[in-house]
């Protein structure tokens, strides 16, 4: 839930409410073992990180700032594995997703080698960052940051769901907010990483 009326005197609560989505069976089948415990990991890992109170208190700000106010709740699901890249644009893969008839934001898992998952995915989630090499660092930080600009992307979307604009106007407008609201967020994801693996 990103807001609640009762809450409209004292700030924006951010209090989402998150779930890993169940992915369907015709989808499992397509994933080996290790893959699929890989993003099963990869999306409890996301689950911590949106939970983290700097990650949530930040998130606040920023509703508060731009007069956020969704009443309802939202559900927010956290996919398993990555989406569909675009027709025609094969390097491009989708992200996240607002559905303003369901109300409902997807978070996706970004798109990562198969080979790599198989030689070295299984322990990305499993060590505390303390130690850590610079590339699993590196890789952590970038797995975080695209989770929250990606729920931040769809929560401005929410917000101009009832605007009016053209889909084209409308995405011009999102990603420049999230352009400069992920701004400085270094050190608070560098936090929110090492709570998150203990």
């Amino acid at each position: 839930m990103l807001s609640r009326p009762d809450d409209l005197t004292s700030g924006i609560l951010w209090t989402p409410e998150l779930r890993i989505a169940n992915p369907p069976p015709s989808l499992l089948v397509k994933y080996t073992k290790k893959e699929k415990t890989f993003f099963y990991s990869y999306a409890s890992f996301v689950i911590k990180i949106i939970q983290d109170p700097r990650i949530r208190d930040k998130l606040r700000k920023i509703l508060e700032i731009e007069n956020i106010r969704i009443s309802g709740p939202v559900d927010v699901r956290v996919m398993v594995f990555p989406a569909r890249s675009f027709r025609g644009q094969p390097n491009r893969v989708l992200h996240g997703s607002y559905n303003s008839t369901a109300s409902q934001i997807s978070v996706y898992p970004l798109k990562i080698p198969k080979e790599w998952i198989r030689n070295n995915g299984f322990s990305l989630f499993e060590k505390p960052v303390m130690g850590s090499s610079e590339k699993r660092q590196r890789l952590l930080q970038e797995i975080t940051m695209n989770a929250v600009s990606t729920l931040l992307h769809e929560v401005f979307h929410a917000k101009m769901a009832t605007r009016g604009m053209s889909r084209y106007v409308e995405e011009s407008v999102v990603r420049k907010m999230e352009k400069q609201y992920m701004i400085g967020w270094e050190e608070t994801i560098s936090g929110a990483v090492r709570s998150a693996l203990g």
